[in-house]
């Protein structure tokens, strides 16, 4: 007898391996959401208690649903289709029959993402196979959901406080507010001078506040705008819980803060929402500058995300018609790094050896393709803290060969035989690295003209040491400044992490001094015996890469990294898996510093 299964409205019989597969997609597809929901579920009940370590658990845990889901499934449907798994016809009509399982439903656009990597997963598809995959040049309309609402809207008040106090009790966490009626001040305070040109008319205005919260690390923000006529601005309330109680440690309302809360150098927040695509298209009225990519990829859909990457790289291509072109900057001896003019993402390929290229240069590196992959999948898998750009991956990439400079032609001929090969007119590339585009640091020092500009970097040099040190990471080239990057935001990245190693396995001395005439009549290292993981913290200040003229500016607030004391203090609160406080935003934009210093 022949049985049936049904998603919703759809029947289809399950007598053909091909319908058997599509529904099992289908499943699999709502199986995985549901547990991605579930961990980000446990966001709140973390914030609340402050269980700071099963945050970091449940963000590990996360990250890794998806490739577990993939795996599985692989191994379903090669048990139901046998030789036919890999079969490209078979795909072809797989798909046509998934195809109106998802049509108009939630989440159409991410269960196709899921089913593209379904196919790429069996198929080892080389470039876009647009018959076997879903692929827009443009963002499809997806069905957008009403009930439970997004957001909910707040009418202007009088007092401003009265605004603020119904939108944090419209928030209800199973914690006390350390004192709830300052805050409420403190931020409406900064509302009431935010809205003064706009309101000393007569004017209105009214709040849209995301119903959710979004969860990161030991933040919980409330996420909203604020509508002046038709200008909107954004709205970002930041709560932090300690033994003290909940308070509010801002309200940020413009869009450079919410374009570095919501930063591509931050891990993903996680956030309880249904459809994805409904909430990303709020946050894109507040952060219109901001690429579509980058926002799944914030709400921890970083697959669909790269869809959109994708989509998007097509379109420009196809718009453009520019050749992909080295990077600038001084060339690494890991990485071929190429991309388009006037992109905002580099593109790297890794060097089957280290070398140079371009320069008679030689270097020291010894670290191979393995070493390399493994330590970009260590930062991955870590807590970026708004440090370590977002790096995503991407296998058997296919563009013509006229797409590609003579230049980049020739580095992937001489260095990255083992990743690109030419197919006739094709060139394809079978691994690489997606990452933003930032300004090299030495980059950022020769061109910048706006000393505020360059004293903010200078500053926030010495809190990116830092930031990386709290979350368990150590740049073992610390001195290398070209590894370093500057974002539109002013702040301070790292975005090679072939150097990158934990924090645990670095070891912090003081440099020896010259004992005996030998010792000073010779080289330091011929006498000065040192490991590669050793690290001479005296040697900091000279070697930090900060010029020589602004080195003052530096030491004013980081003089501490320069002492044993700090690196030892640090190296044994993440031993003991202390989750260390680290902001978005700029420090001087702290209530908590305010009422402290009072």
């Amino acid at each position: 007898m022949e049985s049936t299964a049904t998603i919703g409205k759809d029947t289809v019989t399950d007598t053909d391996p091909k319908e058997k597969v599509a529904v099992l997609i289908s499943r699999v597809f709502t199986s995985y959401l549901s547990e991605f929901l579930i961990i980000t579920r446990r966001a709140k009940t973390t914030f609340e208690q402050r269980d700071w370590r099963g945050g970091k658990r449940d963000a590990a845990e996360r990250l890794s649903v998806y490739e577990k889901v993939l795996s599985q499934i692989a191994v379903q449907i090669e048990g139901i289709l046998g030789s036919n798994a890999t079969d490209r016809q078979t795909w072809i009509a797989i798909k046509r029959i998934f195809a109106p399982l998802i049509a108009g439903k939630q989440n159409e656009d991410i269960a196709e993402t899921f089913f593209n990597s379904v196919t790429r997963t069996l198929l080892k598809t080389v470039g876009i196979d647009r018959e076997v995959e879903f692929f827009h040049l443009e963002t499809k309309p997806v069905a957008a959901v009403l009930d439970p609402p997004l957001y909910r809207k707040f009418d202007d008040h009088r007092p401003t406080s009265e605004l603020i106090r119904a939108i944090l009790v419209d928030h209800q966490f199973n914690a006390r507010y350390e004192d709830i009626d300052r805050d409420i001040e403190l931020v409406a305070n900064e509302v009431d001078m935010m809205t003064w040109p706009f309101v000393r008319s007569g004017n209105r205005y009214s709040a849209d506040i995301l119903t959710p919260c979004f969860y990161r690390n030991k933040v919980a923000y409330i996420v909203g705008r604020i509508l002046l006529g038709s200008h909107i601005v954004p709205m970002i309330i930041p709560l932090c819980n300690d033994d003290s109680g909940i308070h509010v440690d801002s309200v940020l309302l413009n869009e450079a803060d919410a374009n570095n809360v919501f930063g591509f150098a931050y891990s993903y927040f996680h956030v309880e929402v249904q459809v994805p695509s409904d909430l990303v298209a709020f946050l894109r009225t507040i952060l219109p500058h901001k690429p579509v990519a980058d926002l799944y990829n914030a709400l921890g859909f970083n697959r669909h995300g790269k869809t959109e990457f994708y989509r998007d790289l097509h379109r420009f291509v196809h718009v453009s018609k520019k050749q992909f072109v080295t990077a600038p900057g001084r060339e690494g001896a890991v990485m071929a790094v190429f991309t388009l003019p006037n992109y905002n993402y580099v593109f790297k390929v890794i060097k089957d050896q280290p070398c140079f290229l371009r320069s008679a240069s030689i270097t020291d590196k010894t670290i191979n393709k393995t070493e390399v992959k493994q330590r970009y999948k260590f930062v991955t898998h870590r807590d970026r803290v708004g440090r370590l750009v977002d790096t995503q991956e991407f296998e058997n990439v296919r563009f013509k060969a006229k797409r590609y400079s003579e230049q980049v032609l020739h580095e992937f001929e001489v260095a990255a035989r083992d990743s690109v090969s030419r197919h006739g007119e094709y060139v394809v590339i079978s691994h690489l690295y997606l990452q933003r585009k930032v300004t090299p640091l030495p980059i950022f020092f020769q061109e910048e003209n706006d000393s505020a500009v360059i004293r903010q970097v200078v500053i926030d040099f010495g809190y990116f040491i830092k930031d990386l040190a709290a979350t368990g990471l150590f740049p073992a080239d610390l001195f290398n400044t070209w590894n370093y990057g500057v974002t539109e935001g002013n702040r301070v990245v790292l975005y090679d992490y072939d150097d990158v190693i934990p924090l645990e396995h670095a070891t912090f001395r003081r440099k020896p001094g010259a004992m005996n005439e030998y010792e000073e009549m010779n080289p330091e290292e011929d006498w000065i015996v040192a490991e590669p993981t050793d690290f001479f913290v005296d040697e900091i200040d000279s070697f930090v890469g900060i010029p020589y003229a602004l080195r003052g500016i530096f030491n004013s607030e980081h003089k501490d990294l320069f002492a044993m004391g700090f690196w030892e203090n640090i190296k044994a609160r993440v031993a003991e898996g202390e989750i260390i406080d680290i902001i978005a935003y700029g420090r001087d934009r702290r209530f908590r510093r305010i009422t402290r210093e009072a």
